[in-house]
């Protein structure tokens, strides 16, 4: 097999972008076609310039990268761009638009690069349809045209989201989306809005819901904490979700973790030894944490409202864990007192996406992980910011915000509203926002777009399996990241969510890039050789 000189990426935000710098920057290509069909090239679907300000990045400015070995890209960046940020600080979490003119910045200079090397970029603004492979290459189509590449990356970063059907609630309002949305502009200053899910997205919008704009503002008390001031502002958000946790916290001084027992070595050889089940993974976490001086209660992490008997006593509780994730991430780092869990997720975040990728548990581990523990285990992977975490408190000590657990369905109520069931009753809803982050991973879904459609109906993506069963994501070589039945075709985006660990970190997805390009590279030289 010859190095592979035309190289096709589908989808150009965070990770197609990534994948674009990487090529030009390290990797011998003749030609590179890029497929888009927002037509809006480097910024992608979370970071575009003109989102909503209030929508913030998650990791912390120093941490944001394009190349995993430079963690501080975005930082460096900002240093020659302080119109973006004033007041730079690193430990900080800026607007994602902010990141989206970086991306689009590296996306023109990489273009620039590519033109000085003699690299042919070809920037295609529409939809990749289909794929086919012979002995020619993966021939790519579009409505209007089509292309043969020696090799094709999956980058695009979403799969569809998952609905809520709202046809027959005739008095009430749904906003499906929020991202790059104006339905935001006309709810009214008195609305009661319920969000469906707990997730990151889920805070993008109570940031939205109580901007300055809005009329209210935050201050800081006597005690330091912020005090809700609503001034015109007199709305109420319910957050609705079937577990109702809330995130952790990013650390603002992360702790100095020391990792001897759960580690990737540890893991293979535990799983060499037996079935590498979930009992084994946390005795392994929990001695790392002792040896950190600090103590895990599991069963209140997994299970944090199992006493709570009612919705008032899970509102109530839910103010109290906000309230110490904030805590243990805004003080100061000492042995035995830090964001333990928060900190120990991000210090092991690659040996925990190796060992999913090397199927260490057990398949039955693995079933009940995703079943679970997976929304647990996310809510200290995928953390706050301290600066939106206590926002929230504010709101809910002010009584204006509600956490609901227990979430089955939303049906249409009797006046035509909707009717939110739960673990403790019915909530009638007249405003509903759908932020559950929920996202169609299966294969074979109907609601995937028309490429997906086209390479699961020829055999060129097959969906990921354990033990037999169909599970969420795409069957692929994890040490390479080639799709299981093509030959040239590779994945850097959600379907890895599967065989993988989670896909919404941008370091982690450069990482994948990096492997990527650089086991298909190797692969070709040595079938030279």
């Amino acid at each position: 097999m010859q190095s592979p000189h035309h190289i096709a990426l589908i989808g150009c935000g965070f990770t197609g972008t990534s994948a674009f710098y990487q090529l030009v920057e390290s990797y011998p290509v003749k030609e590179i076609t890029i497929f888009e069909a927002s037509g809006v090239f480097g910024p992608g679907y979370p970071y575009q310039e003109d989102e909503c300000a209030d929508y913030l990045i998650n990791n912390t400015t120093d941490t944001m990268c394009l190349a995993p070995s430079n963690r501080r890209a975005f930082l460096d960046w900002l240093e020659h761009h302080r119109e973006y940020a004033p007041n730079l600080d690193p430990k900080g979490h800026l607007p994602r638009s902010v990141y989206g003119a970086f991306l689009k910045d590296v996306f023109a200079s990489t273009l620039t690069l590519a033109a000085v090397k003699g690299i042919v970029v070809r920037l295609v603004a529409h939809e990749a349809t289909s794929m086919r492979e012979d002995g020619d290459g993966v021939h790519i189509a579009w409505e209007g045209g089509d292309i043969t590449a020696d090799m094709a990356i999956l980058t695009s970063g979403r799969c569809p989201d998952v609905g809520v059907d709202v046809a027959k609630a005739p008095h009430a309002r749904v906003i499906q989306n929020h991202i790059m949305s104006d339905a935001f502009d006309d709810v009214g200053p008195d609305a009661t809005v319920h969000v469906l899910g707990a997730s990151l997205s889920a805070y993008d919008i109570v940031n939205r819901l109580f901007a300055a704009q809005s009329g209210c503002r935050f201050e800081a008390s006597d005690t330091g904490a912020l005090e809700f001031i609503p001034g015109a502002n007199h709305r109420r958000v319910v957050l609705c979700s079937r577990s109702g946790r809330l995130k952790a916290v990013t650390s603002r001084a992360p702790m100095a973790i020391t990792r001897k027992h759960f580690t990737i070595d540890a893991l293979r050889k535990a799983a060499r030894e037996k079935p590498l089940t979930l009992d084994g993974v946390a005795e392994m976490i929990s001695r790392d944490a002792k040896d950190n001086g600090v103590d895990l209660d599991w069963p209140a992490m997994l299970e944090p409202y199992a006493d709570c008997r009612s919705g008032e006593e899970v509102n109530t509780r839910a103010g109290e864990i906000l309230e110490a994730a904030i805590l243990v991430a805004t003080a100061p780092s000492t042995p035995g007192a830090g964001n333990f869990l928060a900190d120990f997720a991000q210090h092991a975040m690659m040996d925990i996406w190796d060992g999913f990728a090397e199927n260490l548990l057990s398949a039955e581990a693995e079933k009940l992980y995703r079943a679970k523990v997976e929304t647990a285990a996310l809510c200290y992977a995928a953390a706050c910011p301290a600066s939106t975490a206590q926002k929230l408190l504010a709101l809910h000590r002010a009584g204006r915000l509600r956490v609901v657990r227990g979430v089955s369905d939303v049906r249409v109520g009797e006046g035509g509203d909707f009717a939110i069931h739960h673990a403790h009753g019915v909530e009638p809803a007249s405003l509903v926002v759908n932020a559950t982050g929920g996202v169609d991973r299966m294969v074979a879904s109907n609601a995937q777009p028309a490429l997906i459609k086209n390479l699961a109906a020829t055999g060129l993506l097959a969906p990921y399996r354990r033990a037999g069963a169909i599970a969420h994501g795409a069957a692929v070589d994890m040490k390479n990241f080639r799709a299981i039945g093509a030959k040239n075709i590779y994945l850097a985006n959600m379907l890895l969510w599967g065989p993988g660990f989670f896909t919404s970190s941008a370091y982690l997805m450069a990482r994948v890039v990096e492997h990527l390009l650089s086991a298909a590279f190797e692969r070709a030289n040595a079938t030279v050789d």
